[in-house]
């Protein structure tokens, strides 16, 4: 199911066949990195087609789910008067009367050349060869074909095909000498868990310049901090690029904006429909404009789930790691029934999944997103094999049933982790149904299984528990999995990200977003020991005090499972305005300097996993910042005040400015429309402020300590009448660079206005002098650095600010001291 749209697998029936020497045939092993072009779905998986049919039946949808009932009662009705080992028995139907078909598992039990074994590569990751990588013997495959069956899918991994054959044909397939068992592919139909979609209100805040409305769910798993590093230790490289991340799901469409770049980069590595068997998976082709048709709307989910990852339209919205390549696999079949309410899903073969993990590792993929589960829901029954010589008949799956072997899915699932692709899946919505409320193949040992969490940290209404059903620890971790911001898909060309959707569909992606991340960041790495790393460095939630079923190993911290080394420390230094601070020295405790920051701000360096804190220090100011568990990442901001500007009303006052003076520095902050002015520095420190806005009398000078903890201050100004002569400060110190700030806001309602400035010494010598004009009564700013027009510093002493406007002078005294 799709896990917000809830995707199950069921069924499956297997068929076993015993080994003799014939000729092998060839899987979609064969296939070539890059786009797959349109051919029917045999030639993929069996180039050797002389002895095969032209193509591939795909009957209709009707017909298939029409078909598929009156198959699993014709089943049940064979087993119940037959049995299993009698099945050879079965009586056809009546004389003249069309045969029905079935879909049916055939299993192999072993393969020529099985002994060989060799070393190959796809893309970085190196793969040993064995008896389960070599091609299902094509000899097999014609027997049953000279039976009446039609071959749908090649699993080589588990030595087994998939066929549609007529239930008449079904006792002499039996009697085969190479088939030792014969069971079901299963269909189903799934109900919807209860819709959380719909548009949420847009935040009042402002997003950051990349994320934009995706900022919240990446942030919870420290993407954009991932991103940050990486871009330091990898400068020209995007975010996720070299990897390869394949997705699953029942469709996907490609031309919403924020896919475009994938485009322009060819950035899609291939695409098949499982389904449909041609390679456009913006399915179904013939009802994308029909809205009406029960089958519209199918790739939403798929399309949504590929935006948490490969979406860039900045600055409005961008997905975990857009820079990756993309393999996209149509394996489900969905629709939506209007009468009773529900979203059905009638999967075609529970082997598409299969299948496609086949294809996805032929073209070398790193990771595999699967969004999907299988468990529930199922129109007919399904036979297992324990194993022991007995079987059971079973609609859906037990809870027994998910100990990570038993479904078809689970065992195709292993053998990729096998294969050392990294698989991410939805642990599942049905929290409802209590323990071990899983869905396959997220019951894999190996497979990375997602619960969804809100983004306070607590567990998501409707996300599975664990264990698995041999008490193995599930789901393995938590993401953000509520009112994740995702593209408007029926309005492909507006940067509308308001819509949101819930589900461990959406949690599933993000984990898998922070793998192609950490792939990118430890090229070297074998899954195994990617996956360990994303375990170790999980944070635990409010509710947790260690790993259990519920959380599992907590949330994901993208950065930290990036950086390099378990002593690294990563720091971003940033003063007002973000502006990166450079040359600032970094001791411990002890007075050990460990580094200095560079011209972009950042201190990369390795330290004591005994260090409890790292000193900042410039010109006899220091910061102290608490070290966190190492790794260590942290952007260090600013210390921040905040002041609140009003008139006499107590009304917000826009647009108002800040003359800062500090002990060695002086800077103008500029407020918001709310009145607020952000008042900034990397260090505390003690500040003086004078806030003025035209119109109005500049404030007194108010004393203000700038601290680590954010704080406000009030400061009111009152109406003033026009002219208006500002200078500040009143005490220049030439050892600071300080500098004279002359304002004067003239008659308004006056075209040009001249204006004549001068600063002359007690003495009334000439020191320095310019000119200036106010258009419409504009206010004038000036900047004076203690010198002479010529360049000459200034001596210390009482000096005066002359100003000559509109046939007025006005005069100002100030001092000039060491």
């Amino acid at each position: 199911m799709h896990l917000s749209v809830y995707h199950f697998i069921h069924g499956h029936r297997y068929f076993f066949f015993r080994s003799t020497p014939d000729e092998n045939v060839n899987t979609s092993e064969q296939s070539s990195v890059g786009t797959l072009t349109r051919f029917p779905m045999y030639k993929l998986l069996i180039p050797d087609s002389d002895a095969l049919p032209d193509t591939v039946v795909v009957s209709s949808f009707r017909d298939q789910f029409l078909s598929g009932i009156r198959s699993a009662f014709i089943l049940l009705f064979c087993l119940a008067t037959c049995g299993v080992a009698d099945l050879r028995r079965c009586a056809p139907p009546r004389q003249g009367t069309p045969p029905e078909t079935i879909n049916v598992w055939v299993y192999f039990t072993g393969k020529p050349g099985a002994s060989q074994a060799s070393l190959r590569t796809l893309g970085k990751r190196p793969v040993w060869t064995s008896a389960t990588a070599l091609p299902v013997s094509s000899g097999y495959i014609r027997q049953v074909q000279a039976a009446g069956g039609v071959l749908r899918h090649c699993f080589k991994w588990d030595n087994a095909a998939s066929f549609r054959i007529p239930v008449t044909a079904l006792p002499a397939i039996r009697l085969l000498p190479c088939v030792e068992q014969v069971t079901l592919v299963g269909r189903k139909r799934l109900s919807v868990q209860r819709s959380v979609r719909g548009l949420a209100r847009r935040e009042a805040r402002a997003q950051t310049a990349t994320c934009g409305a995706a900022t919240r769910q990446l942030a919870m798993l420290r993407i954009p901090e991932a991103h940050r590093y990486l871009s330091y230790v990898k400068p020209a490289a995007e975010p996720g690029q070299g990897v390869r991340i394949a997705f699953f799901d029942s469709g996907f469409r490609l031309d919403h904006r924020c896919f475009s770049h994938l485009h322009k980069q060819h950035r899609i590595i291939a695409a098949y429909d499982f389904i449909d068997n041609d390679t456009t998976v913006a399915d179904p082709d013939s009802v994308a404009h029909n809205s009406r048709h029960p089958l519209w709307g199918n790739d939403f989910h798929g399309t949504e789930v590929l935006s948490t990852v490969a979406a860039l339209d900045t600055p409005w919205y961008c997905g975990a790691a857009w820079g990756a390549e993309f393999l996209l696999a149509r394996t489900e079949d969905a629709y939506y029934d209007s009468i009773s309410g529900l979203e059905h899903e009638l999967h075609l073969e529970e082997d598409n999944w299969a299948a496609a993990v086949v294809w996805a590792e032929s073209l070398g993929v790193d990771i595999i997103s699967s969004s999907l589960g299988y468990r529930y829901d199922f129109q007919d029954t399904v036979i297992i094999d324990r194993g022991d010589g007995t079987t059971d008949t079973i609609v859906d799956y037990l809870k027994s049933d998910l100990d990570g072997k038993t479904t078809v899915v689970s065992r195709a699932a292993r053998y990729a982790v096998d294969r050392g692709i990294i698989v991410v899946n939805s642990a599942g919505n049905e929290q409802n149904d209590g323990d071990t409320s899983l869905s396959a193949p997220a019951d894999v040992d190996g497979v990375i299984a997602v619960g969804a969490v809100n983004y306070d940290g607590s567990l998501a209404w409707f996300s599975s528990f664990g264990p698995s059903a041999d008490g193995r620890l599930k789901p393995d971790l938590v993401a953000p999995g509520s009112s994740i911001a995702l593209p408007d898909v029926l309005r492909p060309t507006i940067a509308d990200y308001s819509q949101t959707s819930s589900g461990t569909s959406f949690a599933t992606p993000l984990v898998a977003g922070v793998c192609a991340l950490l792939r990118q960041a430890h090229p070297s790495m074998t899954a195994a020991q990617l996956r360990e790393r994303l375990y170790i460095c999980c944070r635990l939630l409010p509710a947790q005090t260690a790993p259990n079923n519920y959380y599992g190993r907590g949330l994901p911290d993208a950065v930290r499972s990036c950086m390099a080394g378990n002593q690294e420390v990563f720091l971003a230094a940033m003063d007002t305005g973000g502006i990166p601070l450079n040359g600032v020295t970094v001791v411990t405790p002890e007075g050990d300097t460990v580094g200095t920051t560079s011209a972009d701000g950042i201190l990369r360096l390795t330290v004591d996993s005994t260090i409890t804190a790292l000193w900042f220090t410039s010109e006899n100011r220091e910061r102290r910042v608490a070290a966190e568990s190492l790794p260590w990442f942290s952007v260090i901001s600013p210390c921040s005040l905040t002041v609140k500007v009003v008139d006499e009303s107590s009304k917000p006052i826009a647009a108002a400015t800040a003359a800062v003076y500090a002990a060695s520095s002086a800077w103008v902050e500029y407020g918001d429309s709310l009145g607020e002015v952000s008042v900034n520095s990397f260090f505390p420190q003690p500040v003086s402020l004078i806030v003025s806005k035209i119109g109005y009398s500049p404030s007194d000078t108010t004393r203000v300590i700038i601290s680590e903890v954010s704080s406000q201050r009030l400061v009111v100004l009152h109406g003033a009448t026009r002219p208006r002569f500002e200078v500040y400060p009143t005490v220049v110190r030439r050892r600071r660079d300080d500098r004279l700030l002359i304002r004067f806001a003239p008659r308004e309602g006056i075209l040009e206005q001249y204006i004549h400035i001068s600063i002359r010494s007690l003495s009334g010598a000439l020191v320095w002098q310019s000119d200036a004009v106010s258009s419409e009564g504009a206010p004038v700013d000036l900047q004076w650095q203690a010198r002479t027009n010529g360049g000459s510093r200034i001596a210390p002493g009482t000096y005066f600010v002359l100003l000559a406007c509109e046939g007025k002078q006005y005069r100002k005294p100030f001092i000039i001291a060491e």
